[in-house]
């Protein structure tokens, strides 16, 4: 009797230990199912200055080529904002937002408030938080304010200089053209091997936008460009598994913008239709950022609207008119009147009557030859995935998925750029759980037979002991009748 009340603790116990391994063998098969959902893995975006969405097909680039069927990749490259500059689209980058949104509108602009101008060489342009702190919150605020490990290093990307919402990056390197881009990625594998590593990396490269503004975007120096940035990116890779960082690392390559040729014959002078002497101009081309002395903005309006129905190579706005879908309306940094070239020409005046160069950007974001490329690889990302395009607000969110963290109110959208991530409700998720309930299943089973079979045991025990009473008793008077009723119970309880 003993032995079976044991037996039958022992079942219940079995159960139970069973239900609680089965239960930890389904989280643990999660945690391999999910490898994109893991809050450790570390993320690093690179940006290599106006690398146009089809630049990979003009030369060969095996170290390019290994994020593309590694990873995944935009195959018209991702939509950039307007206007398609170097600070505004590096801004959007990273805090998700349009650009009247973010307040960084061009590269040189006026603050009628601040009463100031905005200049890429500008120091204070890099550090003053009354640019950059607006609202907007950049990927590396967002990493430090919400993750207790959260440690972002900034080399050279726009706003990292200055403190946003009173965060600034754990590292941060600003801009300069004599660093070299072994120097960079060096730089960036030791921020991510610290005794304090960071756990978000920004990298900007200024190339091939030097090249493209210089030569022209189909220039064979920009296609040689291409490959020893293709070589940059193959020593990165073999740095980071060096270090043994790549199996836990997300990598996103990209850029601000694309890049169309521009010829000289193409130059389109505002002393034609305007008097210089009647506005200040905070940019010229192929953006004419016009800022009209008082008492001139409808003589300016009215007689740039008359040159461009003449010369049909530019279109004139207000800003309060300005098309909803450029996002180019809503700031008081963006000019009165704006004056936009069409795609391949260029604005200048009597003073600056050189037109920028042979290539340049800036131009409508519908443009195909604005677009930027993208691509991505690691542990997060599908392996050999493209798709068509998307815009450029959705990395922010797309980069605050990776790192586990909520974004900040921002323009962007998770529905197209999910799908380049590791899908969290496959088929091969689902098959695995469902094996793993229909094992589980087999073993409860298994289990709560075994225990019926104890009772089945248990009950026939019962039964035979007292078969085994009543036949020691036969005819015996009925005192020791009681005295084994008595014994019972004792016999019960040992």
């Amino acid at each position: 009797m003993e032995g079976s009340k044991y037996r039958n603790k022992t079942s219940f116990a079995t159960i139970f230990a069973i239900l609680t391994m089965l239960q930890t063998f389904d989280v643990s098969c999660g945690a391999k199912k999910t490898p994109a959902q893991n809050p450790d893995y570390k993320l690093l975006l690179i940006s290599f200055d106006g690398f146009r969405w089809n630049y990979l097909q003009r030369t060969n680039t095996p170290n390019f080529d290994k994020f593309i069927k590694g990873g995944v990749h935009a195959k018209y490259g991702i939509k950039d904002a307007f206007v398609t500059k170097t600070f505004p689209n590096h801004f959007t980058l990273v805090t998700g937002l349009w650009e009247e949104s973010h307040g960084i509108i061009n590269n040189e602009m006026y603050d009628p408030v601040l009463n100031e101008s905005f200049s890429p060489p500008n120091t204070k342009s890099q550090t003053s938080p009354e640019w950059y702190s607006v609202g907007a919150e950049p990927i590396w605020v967002t990493n430090q304010l919400q993750k207790l490990q959260g440690r972002s290093g900034v080399h050279m990307w726009v706003g990292g200089g200055a403190p946003i919402k009173w965060v600034q990056p754990s590292r941060y390197i600003p801009f300069s053209s004599s660093v070299q881009d072994h120097d960079k990625v060096d730089t960036l594998v030791k921020w991510f091997t610290d005794e304090y590593p960071i756990n978000l990396g920004l990298m900007y490269f200024m190339q091939p936008d030097y090249d493209g503004h210089e030569f022209g975007p189909e220039s064979k120096e920009v296609t040689k460009r291409i490959g020893q940035l293709d070589e940059v990116v193959g020593y990165l890779l073999a740095q980071l598994e060096a270090k043994d960082l790549l199996k836990d690392m997300n990598i996103i390559i990209t850029s601000d913008h694309g890049f169309s040729s521009t010829p000289k014959q193409n130059a389109i002078n505002l002393n034609d239709f305007i008097d210089s002497s009647s506005y200040t101009l905070t940019g010229l081309t192929p953006i004419a950022n016009i800022w009209p002395h008082e008492g001139k903005m409808e003589e300016i309006f009215q007689n740039l609207t008359k040159g461009a129905t003449k010369n049909h190579n530019f279109t004139v706005y207000r800003r309060e008119d300005v098309p909803s879908h450029f996002h180019y309306s809503k700031n008081r940094r963006i000019p009165p009147i704006l004056a936009v070239a069409k795609d391949h020409f260029v604005f200048v005046t009597n003073e600056h009557p050189e037109p920028y160069n042979l290539g340049n950007h800036g131009y409508d974001n519908r443009n195909q030859n604005m677009h930027p490329f993208f691509l991505a690889m690691g542990p997060s990302f599908k392996k050999g995935y493209s798709i068509d395009t998307f815009n450029s607000v959705d990395v922010y969110p797309l980069m605050c998925q990776l790192l586990q963290v909520i974004p900040a109110p921002n323009n962007g959208s998770m529905d197209v750029v999910k799908m380049l991530l590791v899908d969290l409700n496959d088929s091969k998720t689902s098959v695995t759980t469902f094996v793993t309930y229909i094992v589980g299943g087999v073993l409860v089973a298994c289990v709560a037979s075994v225990f019926m079979f104890g009772v089945f045991r248990y009950r026939r025990y019962l039964s035979s002991v007292k078969r085994y009473r009543y036949s020691s008793l036969g005819n015996q008077e009925s005192a020791i009748s009681e005295t084994m009723n008595n014994a019972a119970p004792l016999l019960l309880d040992n």
